[in-house]
C-alpha cells in the first residue's frame, strides 16, 4: 500500500499522543529510514514523548493479542490508509482524522480498555468489549464505516464511544450529533447511548441531536426502539418520518412526514432551526467555524430562531439575525458578539 511519509510538519502542532499513536502504527507496517530520524528526534525534544509512545505500544499490544479482530482491522485500515484529500493540509486532516485517531489514537488518547459487563455512570449498561473513541474538529464533518458495516456521520465537534464486539454493538454519542446508517443484525442488536435514553436499531437510518439541554432523534427510514437507558424495554417504537424530543424530564413524539430528511441536511452543510432559543441555535453553529458567535444577554439568548442556514457562514448567520430581530453585532478578536439594539 502506497502511503504518505510522515513529516516534522505533520506533528509539530499535534497533541503527544496523537503523534505516538501514528508512530505505532507506521512502525508495525516498517518505519521508512526519514521516519525512524523523525522518530529519534522527537523523543528526544521531550521526556514526555517516550511516556506516550509507551503508552501507545501498549495499547496496540493490547489489541493485537486481543480476539476481536474485526476492531483491530478497521483501526490498522483507517491508521494506514493514504491521505486522499490533499488539498485539505495536513493539520485539517489530522484534525478530521481525529475522528480515527489513527490507530490506537482512540486507543492511546481515549484509553482502550476491556470494559465489564454492568452498569456505566448514569446507571447505562455497557457491553464487554473494545471502546474505541472518535471525535470530530470544528468545522469537520466525516464519515466513519464501523467495524459492522454500520455507517456513522459524526457531526462538527462531537464525539462518540463505540463498543462493536461479538457480543453486541453499541455506540455512545457523547457530544455533538451523528447520523447512524445501520447494517441490520438481529443477532448482535445495534444501539446508541445519548444522554438518558437508550435507541435501538429495528433496520434504520436516523438522527441523534445531543444539545446542551435537548436530545432530538428523527428517524428516517427502518423502525427504531426508544427508552430510557437504565431500562432494557422500548417505551415508544419511531416510524419513518417521526422525531423523539426528550427535554427537561419530558419526552414527545411528532410526525414530521417528508420533512424528516430536514434534520439531516447538516450532512450538505444546511443547518436547520425550528423554533429554537437563540442561544442553541449558536451553540449549533459554533460547531462549523473557530469564529465564535457569542451572546452575552439572556434576552437575546432566549430568541426563537426558525430558518435553515450555511453550516460555515458564521457572519450570515449574525446578519441575518440583526436584520430579523433588531439586533447589533459586535466583531472582534475572532468572535461576533450578538447584543440587543438598545
Amino acid at each position: 500500500m502506497v502511503r504518505e511519509a510522515l513529516t516534522f510538519e505533520m506533528i509539530r502542532d499535534l497533541p503527544a499522543d496523537e503523534v505516538a499513536a501514528w508512530f505505532v502504527t507506521r512502525r508495525s507496517e516498517g518505519l521508512t529510514p526519514s521516519e525512524e530520524e523523525l522518530l529519534a528526534g522527537w523523543l528526544s525534544r521531550d521526556e514526555g514523548h517516550q511516556r506516550a509512545l509507551d503508552g501507545a505500544d501498549r495499547a496496540w499490544n493490547w489489541i493485537g493479542d486481543g480476539e476481536d479482530s474485526e476492531i483491530l482491522a478497521a483501526m490498522r485500515a483507517h491508521a494506514l490508509a493514504p491521505v486522499r484529500r490533499p488539498s485539505l493540509g495536513w493539520r485539517r486532516y489530522a484534525a478530521a482524522a481525529a475522528v480515527v485517531l489513527v490507530v490506537a489514537g482512540a486507543a492511546v488518547t481515549f484509553g482502550p480498555r476491556l470494559i465489564p459487563p454492568g452498569p456505566a455512570p448514569g446507571g447505562q449498561t455497557v457491553l464487554a468489549t473494545t471502546a474505541v473513541s472518535y471525535v470530530s474538529a470544528i468545522g469537520e464533518v466525516t464519515t466513519i464505516a464501523l467495524p459492522d458495516g454500520t455507517r456513522m456521520t459524526l457531526d462538527a465537534d462531537s464525539a462518540a464511544v463505540a463498543r462493536i464486539g461479538r457480543s453486541g454493538r453499541q455506540v455512545q454519542l457523547t457530544r455533538g450529533r451523528a447520523f447512524f446508517a445501520v447494517t441490520h443484525d438481529a443477532a448482535r442488536p445495534f444501539t446508541v447511548l445519548a444522554a438518558d435514553q437508550r435507541l435501538t436499531d429495528l433496520g434504520t437510518e436516523f438522527d441523534v441531536n445531543l444539545g446542551p439541554e435537548q436530545l432530538t432523534v428523527t428517524l428516517i427510514s427502518g423502525r427504531l426502539a426508544v427508552g430510557p437507558a437504565t431500562q432494557t424495554a422500548a417505551t415508544a417504537t419511531l416510524q419513518p418520518g417521526q422525531q423523539f424530543v426528550s427535554r427537561g424530564g419530558q419526552d414527545q413524539i411528532a410526525d414530521l412526514g417528508d420533512a424528516a430528511a430536514d434534520a439531516a441536511s447538516w450532512r450538505s452543510g444546511l443547518i436547520r432551526f425550528d423554533n429554537q432559543p437563540l442561544g442553541e441555535a449558536v451553540a449549533v453553529m459554533n460547531r462549523y467555524s473557530r469564529e465564535q458567535i457569542v451572546i452575552g444577554s439572556p434576552s437575546v439568548a432566549a430568541i426563537r430562531v426558525s430558518g435553515q442556514f450555511r453550516a460555515r457562514d458564521p457572519e450570515g448567520f449574525a446578519e441575518t439575525l440583526t436584520e430579523l430581530y433588531k439586533l447589533r453585532s459586535l466583531r472582534q478578536a475572532g468572535q461576533i458578539e450578538l447584543l440587543p439594539a438598545g
